[in-house]
């Protein structure tokens, strides 16, 4: 389901107007005419980026009354926060889509408050200002710690992947090795489940593994 999740993203926001679109919700919610000319692209298409994010649950939608006297309109807002990252390299590929509901963050009660505190006296904007930048210097470490550990996962699965390469002549076989690598899964019914096939094929697969690998 996560790996059709994934993909699901990817295709639906791979369109330039479609981020375009969550860029400017991302600030503020806003009515398609006023997107369609923010982004200076006809209303109908707009509209029908809209429909499709609120499909896929991006987007939420409310009726609001026209400052014109008009029929009712539409005024849209963002609905999910998520992240969405590839890693890829020689001999590394991975992916991932990682929601950032609050309630799942540790310690969230927090951050409302440390937010407050860090507010100071020189005004309302400058105090906001002051903590947004510190936290994107915090991130940006975070972030280069993060290509350090990338690098050292890819050297490690590198030596373990010619390993596997030059003791396993069966695809069959290297690829069992390669997921249990990349996942760390040994269970052969979790195994099996993952390549759609009998979990007694995965252990005669094993079984014939065990003389040349200590993974089992």
């Amino acid at each position: 389901m996560e790996k059709k999740e994934f993909d699901e993203m990817i295709q639906l926001l791979q369109n330039q107007t479609r981020r375009r679109i969550l860029e400017l919700l991302s600030k503020e919610e806003n009515y398609p005419l006023a997107i369609s000319r923010y982004l200076d692209t006809s209303q109908q298409s707009i509209s029908k980026h809209l429909d499709r994010l609120e499909e896929k649950g991006l987007v939420r939608s409310k009726k609001c009354k026209s400052e014109k006297g008009g029929p009712p309109t539409k005024k849209y807002s963002l609905n999910r926060e998520f992240s969405l990252r590839i890693d890829l390299g020689p001999q590394l590929f991975d992916t991932e889509l990682e929601d950032l509901k609050d309630e799942e963050i540790e310690d969230y009660g927090e951050i409302e408050q440390n937010v407050k505190e860090g507010i100071v006296e020189e005004g309302y904007l400058e105090g906001h200002r002051k903590i947004i930048q510190n936290i994107g210097r915090k991130i940006r470490r975070l972030e280069k710690e993060r290509k350090y550990l990338l690098k050292l996962k890819e050297k490690a699965l590198a030596e373990a992947y010619n390993y596997i390469h030059d003791n396993f002549d069966r695809y069959e076989e290297r690829k069992i090795l390669y997921y249990v690598l990349d996942s760390g899964v040994t269970d052969p019914r979790k195994i099996a489940k993952y390549f759609n096939v009998r979990e007694d094929e995965v252990k005669d697969i094993l079984k014939n593994m065990k003389e040349k690998t200590k993974i089992w």
